[in-house]
């Protein structure tokens, strides 16, 4: 990858903010090896220009368009694109991006939020991409999770301890599963129905 597509990822993917180190040394792994270690457990990084996943109705019906319910919880989910930089997928439909709102306190970690398919929130444990990583695919599993450090150590990033519970679990503020709540009340409410 070059320096062209990282400056396109950090200006796409991120809001302009700088690339962190982990994401770039899985980017290098995958352009010299043709994959990262993660990739083995489904999660891919996005292209620069790719579609911001929370914005992506392509999949929706006629049937699902003439729902004013289904499109409220669509304009939520765009409206929460502002908030949330995907930069990756799972194979489960999953997005997993950093939790950029306003109001989180200046100069803290930024947590890590995973969007499962049926548009659910979680904030997963660790503070960086890679540690949020590894605490979903090795949650309970220490075998993996030694693993895929070893692994990951090979790049040059390095993860705390030997399982997930040595991971720290930041807490968004705001919660992002509130802040979509309260948008897609007001969509709804826009739409006449019933908060």
């Amino acid at each position: 990858m070059t320096e062209e597509w990282w400056q396109r990822f950090a200006r796409e993917r991120l809001g302009g903010r700088e690339v962190p180190s982990d994401l770039r040394a899985l980017g290098t792994a995958r352009q010299q090896g043709g994959r990262h270690p993660l990739e083995e457990y489904g999660i891919t990084l996005l292209e620069p220009d790719a579609q911001h996943p929370l914005t992506d109705v392509s999949h929706l019906t006629e049937q699902d368009r003439a729902s004013a319910d289904i499109m409220a919880n669509c304009a939520a989910f765009e409206q929460m694109a502002a908030y949330v930089s995907v930069v990756a997928l799972d194979d489960n439909s999953g997005c997993i991006g950093y939790w950029h709102h306003p109001d989180q306190s200046p100069g803290s970690p930024v947590p890590i939020v995973m969007i499962d398919s049926e548009g659910s929130y979680r904030t997963l444990a660790g503070r960086s991409f890679v540690e949020a990583c590894l605490d979903e695919i090795a949650h309970d599993d220490d075998e993996t999770y030694r693993g895929l450090a070893a692994q990951l150590a090979a790049l040059g990033i390095s993860v705390p301890g030997s399982s997930t519970e040595d991971l720290e679990l930041l807490t968004p503020d705001p919660d992002p599963e509130e802040v979509h709540h309260r948008f897609y009340t007001a969509e709804r409410s826009r739409r006449g129905l019933p908060a």
